[in-house]
């Protein structure tokens, strides 16, 4: 699953949870489930991004411990 698809999935359970936080007029629910989808897709880049840094740093941090 793509981050798009992942934030989209968070969102939709977030409106599921809270289905009162919907207003009716259609473009001002369209900036908050925008809004919201941003929120979560950066959290999902930034999550993964510091997986991704501490994966590579302890990668490189085994391979030192080798030629030691």
């Amino acid at each position: 699953m793509d981050k798009d698809a992942l934030a989209i999935e968070f969102v939709k359970i977030y409106f599921k949870s809270n289905p009162g936080l919907i207003p009716e007029d259609s473009e001002k629910a369209y900036e908050i489930i925008a809004n919201l989808h941003k929120q979560y897709k950066k959290k999902v880049i930034d999550d993964l991004k510091d997986k991704s840094e501490k994966f590579v740093d302890s990668y490189f941090d085994k391979k030192d411990d080798k030629y030691l």
